[in-house]
């Protein structure tokens, strides 16, 4: 049988990398430890914790006796009377009553949560009603203008109806989208859903 050198080159031949390079990596440190002189690090134990003497059990008092106590009457019921049902705040105020005078169309401007701006073009109608639609264009999605009593696209020219949200003249084919709206205490309130 023939001695094999044990150098590095013959060893790496007879072991694959990894596990050198494991064997390495755990070997290193303490080499370099002792060629610098530092002493390695140890330790110390932890102390045991010391057992403390149990205390003794309280002994407990025997119960005494319960008296008996006379049982009350039950009261009688009243049927408390129910509150009044509150009004409910139903949509977004969006203008004033006063704003908007028959047959007059105006855009409207709401802030969501986030600070983005819709606009909304309400009409009062010939008979009184107000009517809310979205602004933008369904054809291009650009804000209308009012022009003349109509709603006018400036992109396309598309043309709607205030007063029913259809369209007039196209590009546009669909008409606008319709919000509901409550007029109540002076303010036109328009439903968001």
């Amino acid at each position: 049988m023939r001695q094999l050198p044990l150098d590095t080159m013959s060893l790496m031949g007879r072991i694959s990398r990894r596990v050198f390079l494991v064997a390495l990596g755990t070997l290193l440190p303490g080499i370099l430890n002792n060629a610098t002189g530092a002493t390695p690090t140890t330790k110390k134990p932890s102390p045991t914790p010391t057992t403390k003497k149990p205390s003794p059990t309280p002994t407990t008092k025997k119960p005494s006796p319960t008296p008996t106590t006379k049982k009350p009457s039950p009261t009688p019921t009243t049927k408390k009377p129910s509150p009044t049902p509150s009004k409910e705040i139903v949509g977004v105020a969006i203008a004033k009553s006063t704003e908007l005078t028959i047959r007059q169309t105006k855009l409207f401007f709401l802030k969501d949560s986030f600070g983005i701006s819709t606009g909304y073009a309400l009409t009062r109608t010939s008979r009184g009603v107000v009517m809310a639609f979205d602004s933008k264009c369904t054809h291009a999605g650009v804000p209308t203008s009012v022009n003349s009593s109509q709603l006018i696209c400036p992109a396309h020219g598309s043309i709607f109806n205030p007063e029913t949200g259809e369209v007039v003249r196209g590009p546009a084919v669909e008409p606008l989208k319709s919000y509901r709206t409550i007029e109540a205490d002076g303010e036109i309130r328009i439903i968001i859903s």
